[in-house]
């Protein structure tokens, strides 16, 4: 399979899905585009746009004959969706998605593609509190971390294939199973989402200065609060175990250094503070490599 296929299908144009076909239209000109969404405005907006040759809202009809198939819908709905179109799916077809949880996406539509073995999970790691196609951009995976999670299941030419397809657009690929990504994620995304829900709560309910208050700091800390809650609902459902292992790691530093503030041990606090900095610096420095 090549790294610029003749074909590829995108089921959900969203802002992943969305952004993943203006990537493949400006990477890959001469790759046949396919779409799927539930609405037909949004399909007639993609032809508008120039973003897809084929549009359907019948899934099958987009699938069929594509080399590549990427899922980039809700992880709560990726199964159902999936059995729709697993019979029309070609035995060389590789089918991925973009879904923020691995484990339970992995287990599922393995066994929905179980006959080609065509199924290897994907997550760019690049998802925004915005949404929608209004939302979507053509760099979106330009050096964007993305996680290719085989299984002891998977297919070793559907591995490399789609480590070569998110390579094609831009992306810094790694491999990972789904339990190491699921924990991974979990810390780097999933907790940060609800310790910025928690935070604007805390705040929301705080006396009203506090808003009044709210600056350049707290945007930043709480920005992907913002994100969709339907979304962060079935991603934070079919991570739980992970997401409360992390907020318990959370608490603890949290509880560290409270402690240490009611004991007015500001060299605890200083430590604290001057390690986090240093180790966000060795952090963002390593993403900037």
């Amino acid at each position: 399979m090549s790294a610029h296929p003749s074909s590829v299908a995108v089921l959900g144009p969203g802002l992943m899905g969305a952004s993943l076909l203006m990537a493949l239209r400006r990477r890959m000109p001469g790759t046949r585009l396919a779409a799927w969404a539930r609405r037909d405005d949004a399909l007639k907006e993609l032809k508008d746009r120039g973003l897809a040759d084929v549009v359907s809202i019948d899934p099958a009809k987009v699938v069929e004959s594509s080399e590549i198939v990427v899922f980039c819908v809700p992880v709560e709905t990726m199964t159902s969706l999936a059995e729709s179109v697993a019979g029309v799916v070609g035995p060389a077809t590789l089918v991925t998605d973009v879904g923020s949880v691995k484990g339970q996406v992995v287990r599922e539509l393995e066994e929905v593609f179980a006959v080609h073995r065509n199924f290897v999970g994907s997550h760019p790691m690049c998802g925004s509190e915005e949404a929608g196609l209004a939302a979507a951009r053509e760099d979106l995976y330009e050096g964007a971390v993305c996680a290719v999670t085989p299984s002891e299941k998977s297919r070793p030419d559907r591995v490399a294939a789609a480590s070569d397809f998110w390579s094609a657009l831009g992306a810094r690929v790694i491999t990972l199973s789904p339990e190491q990504h699921d924990r991974a994620a979990a810390m780097v995304s999933h907790v940060p989402h609800v310790a910025a829900s928690a935070l604007v709560e805390t705040v929301f309910a705080s006396e009203p200065v506090c808003r009044t208050m709210c600056a350049g700091g707290f945007r930043d800390t709480t920005r992907v609060a913002s994100g969709a809650p339907d979304l962060w609902t079935g991603i934070l459902s079919s991570n739980r175990a992970e997401v409360a292992r992390g907020i318990s790691c959370l608490i603890d530093s949290l509880q560290s250094i409270r402690i240490a503030l009611e004991n007015n041990d500001m060299t605890r606090v200083s430590d604290f503070l001057r390690s986090a900095a240093e180790h966000r610096a060795q952090i963002v420095g390593q993403r900037a490599t």
